[in-house]
């Protein structure tokens, strides 16, 4: 067995205590990697793409995609696609590469989207495709807003016919995403429809009617007087 100086053993052991610890920094340098990139994983099942080529609003690929149960959309020319294995950077670069021939202008924007069903009370209810980044807010206004002033005291986010939360304004107020709220495709935003009083029922039914009744009386009793 050869043994070495003491000169030379110490450096050794410390070239080796710093490869080892290298390695082991390395490691999870490369965990912290997979573990981001997993975060960013921005398609989910359920949800939607929204493919826009703002340079050039005429291309067919302009639109909104929604992603099945599998996580596949359904892509012009190329057909099935699966989407949610890719970041939107990932897929800008794939929409550029194998659109390539077909693309006057290289600019591509990719959005995932959610699906919100806003009822009741709204001014123009409905199902929107919305970015997770907006906030309750911004459904509200995409709505046009609720039909009455104490609709927003009344607003009701549910999921699966379970009210998720009943009092909202505190999420209006913060601003906050839907994304960092919890907000999921299918999710619904309620609020009651407007509840007519017996004054706009007078005013807006009742008062028209007689006064076209008493108009054709009046019209009747002018005639007979006039013969």
């Amino acid at each position: 067995m050869m043994f070495l100086p003491g000169k030379f053993l110490f450096p050794l052991l410390m070239f080796l205590f710093f490869s080892f610890s290298f390695s082991e920094d390395s490691g999870s340098v490369s965990s912290g990697i997979l573990k981001r990139s997993d975060k960013g994983q921005f398609f989910f099942p359920g949800d939607a793409v929204r493919i826009s080529l703002p340079l050039d609003t005429t291309s067919f690929l302009n639109g909104v995609y929604p992603i099945d149960e599998d996580g596949i959309i359904v892509l012009p020319i190329i057909g099935e696609f699966l989407v949610t294995a890719l970041s939107t950077q990932e897929f800008e670069e794939i929409i550029r590469k194998d659109f390539e021939i077909y693309l006057r202008f290289p600019e591509v924007q990719v959005s995932p989207l959610i699906r919100v069903s806003l009822l009741g009370g709204f001014a123009r209810p409905g199902m929107y495709y919305v970015e997770p980044q907006r906030s309750i807010w911004d459904l509200i206004s995409i709505a046009g807003g609720t039909n009455s002033e104490k609709g927003l005291g009344k607003l009701r986010w549910e999921r699966d016919r379970k009210i998720v939360q009943k009092d909202l304004i505190p999420l209006i107020e913060s601003g906050r995403s839907l994304r960092s709220i919890g907000f999921k495709s299918g999710d619904q935003l309620w609020t009651p429809g407007e509840s007519r009083r017996v004054t706009d029922f007078l005013v807006r039914d009742l008062l028209p009617l007689g006064t076209f009744f008493l108009s054709l009386f009046v019209g009747i009793a002018t005639i007979r007087d006039n013969d």
